[in-house]
């Protein structure tokens, strides 16, 4: 569930990879990195890109 909220944060706000991983109880953007890809199937920000597009 904490995946897909931090994925709909870029979309709403200019908020940093670290200050994501934060928000959704991330003391390490790398940490955050690796579970946001192994669960949503890519990194943060190709997420980011992608559904900006």
């Amino acid at each position: 569930m904490r995946m897909l909220i931090a994925g709909e944060r870029p979309l709403h706000s200019n908020a940093s990879v670290f200050e994501i991983a934060g928000a959704v109880g991330y003391e390490s953007e790398s940490a955050f990195s690796a579970a946001f890809k192994r669960t949503m199937g890519e990194s943060p920000r190709a997420y980011a890109r992608r559904r900006r597009a």
